[in-house]
């Protein structure tokens, strides 16, 4: 297997090794967005197989189907998988499914230390990062640029904690994050890990990351490399639990299921659009807050952010750059280079631009809808799945069940939300549903953390902070 950037044209012979891909900074030299060349195709005999196996168990097939046998042993990637998520609540059970109904299931991806579906990737990417650098030998280090609208920065931290070959300098926007969110962040205790606040928000900090990224020069001396949604390895391990929530919840396999995706960067939807492309029958529903690029992107084609990121009860939710949108639109055109570069060059000169029609139409054979929710809505499907089946979700989720709560005769169709995080997580967006503030032990014993720290880098309004993140990164 190897891989091209979304914008490499036909005959080009920029192919990467999976080992670069994850040790690159996400993106590539013609700006786009690395993507495997060619996409594994799952048959019928296979998908039955596969009917039997846990979590962990597919997570493993999936690497096996995207790196070689050179990169990776079936014994290393083994390993790799089973220390990832020996800190998981259950680790035979990283996944778990809840059906609320004969139709409704709610696929619980937030099991892990940090209580967010980002665990699930990044506790096997920071092991992949350590068993590569320690075959490159002793002095090898890299340097993980970070920036978090909530949930990726608490996850990123943690799976990189005390990690011996790996830095990590963590971005995010002040006062825009639950404060769940930001405990879970302030009382990591590790040397390696590096916390920043930004008085902005998630979109803007993004920039100065993307910048120090592209010189390409400042980037290869100091071994950049990104746990974001950019990094392909996220995107390709987030296709295990759309695998696994096919393979348990369908009555009959080869039918067709509906999974809804809150979605904030597409990391997550272009994660199930490579599960839809291997072979597995989902439709896809995106969900988003009042942040609506995406519900108007896949709707009727206007991709055009708003003036400014509005703050929500949904924060991991609240962006308007939401970059995996280029991933889309390879896998939505199978693979068109050229019609991607087209459009993302459009964008990048206009600042907006309308997809075409065939494009529109080929996305949304995929995703069949995508709704935008206010937080009035969040806050009712909160209430209602209380009222009704007697479960807390996140304000994230919300967004998810609402859509279901309101899909006439859904008796006809599996339909699968992703609770992308812990209720737990957002105390706020629970009492402002009117529901007890739901609890779990890894947050009270984070209320009760007495050595928080405070973030040791803070970028203000007005600084030039695309040096300031660079003269942290020489520091290191």
């Amino acid at each position: 297997m190897k891989y091209r950037s979304t914008r490499s044209l036909s005959g080009s012979s920029d192919l990467y090794s999976f080992e670069e891909v994850l040790f690159s900074p996400g993106y590539a030299k013609d700006g786009g967005l690395y993507v495997c060349d060619h996409i594994p195709s799952i048959t019928k005999n296979e998908l039955d197989s596969w009917k039997d196996l846990k979590y962990p168990a597919i997570v493993q097939k999936i690497l096996r189907l995207f790196t070689t046998e050179d990169e990776l042993t079936d014994k290393e990637i083994e390993g790799v998988v089973a220390s990832a998520f020996k800190d998981f609540e259950y680790p035979d059970k990283v996944v778990n499914l809840e059906k609320l109904d004969d139709s409704l299931y709610i696929a619980e991806l937030f099991q892990g230390p940090t209580l967010a579906f980002k665990d699930l990737s990044l506790a096997v990417l920071a092991k992949l990062l350590e068993i590569f650098l320690k075959k490159k030998g002793q002095d090898k280090r890299v340097k993980i640029l970070v920036g978090t609208s909530g949930d990726t920065g608490p996850a990123a931290a943690h799976s990189v904690a005390n990690l011996e070959r790996v830095d990590l300098v963590l971005l995010y926007p002040l006062n825009r994050v639950s404060k769940i969110q930001e405990l879970q962040m302030l009382t990591v205790k590790a040397p390696n890990v590096h916390i920043c606040s930004v008085e902005g928000n998630s979109d803007e900090l993004d920039q100065p990351i993307k910048e120090c990224f592209q010189d390409q020069h400042f980037s290869a001396a100091n071994s950049l490399g990104s746990f974001n949604s950019i990094q392909w390895g996220r995107v390709l391990l987030q296709a295990a639990h759309y695998v696994y929530i096919y393979l348990q919840c369908c009555p009959n396999i080869g039918d067709e299921i509906c999974i809804v995706v809150p979605t904030g960067a597409a990391g997550n939807l272009a994660a199930g659009f490579l599960a839809r492309e291997m072979g597995f029958p989902i439709k896809l529903v995106a969900t988003v807050n009042s942040n609506d690029i995406l519900a108007r992107t896949f709707e009727n084609g206007d991709y055009s952010p708003a003036p400014d990121v509005a703050t929500s009860l949904a924060p991991a939710m609240d962006i308007q750059a939401p970059y995996n949108i280029e991933r889309v639109l390879y896998f939505a055109t199978h693979g068109d280079a050229s019609a991607v570069r087209n459009v993302m060059k459009d964008f990048e000169q206009s600042g907006k631009v309308t997809l075409s029609a065939d494009i529109l139409t080929a996305i949304q054979e995929v995703i069949s809808e995508s709704v935008s929710l206010s937080d009035t809505d969040i806050v009712r499907a909160m209430q209602i799945c209380h009222s009704k089946y007697k479960y807390v979700v996140c304000p994230h989720t919300a967004t998810a069940v609402s859509y279901c709560f309101n899909v006439k005769q859904r008796e006809k169709q599996v339909f699968v939300c992703l609770a992308t995080a812990s209720p737990a997580k957002f105390p706020e967006a629970c009492e402002a549903a009117g529901l007890d503030k739901s609890t779990h032990h890894r947050v009270e014993r984070l209320k009760s953390d007495t050595e928080i720290s405070t973030p040791q880098h803070v970028f203000l309004k007005g600084h030039d902070w695309t040096s300031q993140l660079k003269d942290i990164i020489l520091k290191i």
